[in-house]
């Protein structure tokens, strides 16, 4: 009984999450870069998008590049999916704050940007605000 109580509890929860979030992606190659729809018009995805086109983000990648979504007060969350185990190199966390940067002041008109460095099913091991 307390295994059907647990499957359902967990079935209810996953469901509630995936009806609150519309994920989508748009590819390049064998690229893509991922937005939840429900927080972003097409509009802002395809700026971002040609935004990530010009600065080569896609360049040499295979898979997803980045998540982005806006959360209910306002805030960008862009979600690299890195993290690999161990430390984050250094190297590749300034990287990554520029390319926050840049996205930050080309396309999402300088509002506050969270900046998650994820594993591949977008779990966050750090953040940083930019």
């Amino acid at each position: 009984m307390n295994k059907v109580i647990f499957f359902a509890v967990i079935t209810f929860v996953i469901a509630a999450i995936a009806l609150n979030n519309n994920f989508t992606s748009i590819h390049h190659s064998e690229a893509s870069f991922v937005y939840d729809a429900s927080s972003i018009d097409e509009t802002v995805a395809q700026q971002v998008h040609q935004h990530l086109i010009d600065e080569n983000v896609y360049a040499g990648k295979l898979g997803e590049v980045l998540m982005l979504k806006k959360t209910q007060e306002g805030v960008w969350v862009v979600k690299f999916p890195v993290y690999q185990g161990g430390d984050v190199p250094s190297k590749l966390l300034q990287e990554l704050e520029k390319m926050s940067l840049n996205l930050q002041k080309a396309v999402l008109n300088s509002e506050s940007l969270e900046v998650h460095i994820t594993n591949a099913g977008y779990q966050s091991v750090q953040f940083f605000r930019v």
